[in-house]
């Protein structure tokens, strides 16, 4: 019976990177992470799905070396849409 409740124990540790299964799902984590906005990984995910990831990375770089930003989730998501506005908007 001991051993029983020892794994039942253990299982209740996972954390969360059980739920990482792709590269834009990693991309993602990444993302909301150092962007200190956790509450919007869906959010980061989709930029994932949608944009370049190499795009998205050296966009999030320019963030995080803007010191005076107090809100780095917002300026992130104004960048991508500036810098990839469409065509049929201009």
């Amino acid at each position: 019976m001991l051993r029983l409740m020892k794994v039942e124990k253990d299982y209740l540790k996972k954390t969360t990177e059980q739920h990482i299964h792709s590269p834009a799902h990693a991309l993602a984590d990444e993302l909301s992470n150092k962007l200190s906005d956790r509450k919007h990984f869906g959010f980061y995910l989709k930029m994932a799905l949608t944009y370049d990831h190499n795009f998205l990375r050296k966009t999030a770089g320019e963030v995080l070396e803007s010191k005076t930003t107090k809100k780095p989730g917002a300026l992130f998501a104004y960048l991508v849409k500036k810098n990839t506005v469409s065509p049929s908007r201009t």
